[in-house]
This record gives structure tokens, C-alpha cells and sequence, in this order.
């Protein structure tokens, strides 16, 4: 028997699907701690610029915490951790990139996004978004196109 590669199906829309893949924006508390609150902006405006240090993060913020509590704070407020939450962030943020240019290389995306390898950003991504990273750069392009 002989391998077929599977079809790649887009089922409603791109913007639905994407919504699907990537819902980081789901049950944000009203009342959230501060501190979390913080991290969370600095991510969410500098995605691939933050390591995964939470403690180097915190004394950039300026926050009087240890990266222990603040993994307990931010996981308490958002209802994920921060490494997932990070990850989802710079993988957001690259399939952005990928929407929305075709003649930027792949791994010039991925080292903007924050990976120092591209075999561990394409793992990743594929993981979250079900497609390698061309191949989703060309389905949604292919459905631009379309509609």
C-alpha cells in the first residue's frame, strides 16, 4: 500500500479556522491581577522579543516577584500557563508573518518569532495550526485568492 498525503480542507472560512487554532483571547477575567496583566501586554506587544525566563522578565518589568510566583500569578489569571500562552503568542505572531508576505523565507520568520531553530518552529507550529508553516502560508494564500 502506497501513501496517499492526506488533502488539506479548509472548513468554513480562514478567519474561522484561525479562530479555532489560536483562541488566546477566551475568558479574560475582568478583575486580573495586575502583575499578570502586565506580563500579558508586554507578550502580547513584543512576542518574539520575550524569553522564557520569567524572572528576567519580571525584573525588566519591574516587578517585585519572583518567576515562580509569577508563573503562579499569570497561570491563576489567564487560566493557562505562561510558557503555553508565550508559545501560542510568537506562534500567532508568525502565522501573521506568513499571511501576510510570501517572499519572506520561513526561517527568517521563524527567528523573528523567537525560535533559534527552524525544525523546532516547524514542529510546533504544525502542532498547533495542523500545517507545516508553507503549507499554510500557501492554503491561505490559495484562499485569498479564491474568495
Amino acid at each position: 500500500m502506497a501513501y496517499k498525503r492526506p488533502d488539506v480542507r479548509i472548513l468554513g472560512t480562514a478567519h474561522a479556522f484561525w479562530d479555532q487554532r489560536i483562541s488566546m483571547q477566551s475568558d479574560e477575567p475582568t478583575e486580573m491581577d495586575w502583575r499578570a496583566k502586565k506580563i500579558k501586554e508586554f507578550v502580547d506587544s513584543h512576542p518574539g522579543k520575550v524569553g522564557w525566563n520569567l524572572d528576567d522578565l519580571c525584573k525588566q518589568l519591574g516587578l517585585a516577584i519572583s518567576g515562580r510566583q509569577a508563573r503562579r500569578v499569570f497561570r491563576r489569571a489567564m487560566r493557562v500557563g505562561f510558557k503555553e500562552y508565550l508559545k501560542k503568542s510568537r506562534l500567532g505572531f508568525a502565522a501573521e508573518q506568513l499571511k501576510a508576505t510570501t517572499t519572506v523565507q520561513v526561517k527568517a520568520i521563524a527567528a523573528d518569532a523567537g525560535y533559534e531553530r527552524t525544525a523546532e518552529f516547524g514542529r510546533s507550529f504544525k502542532r498547533l495550526f495542523l500545517l507545516s508553516p508553507t503549507e499554510f502560508r500557501a492554503v491561505w494564500h490559495q484562499n485569498k485568492c479564491a474568495a
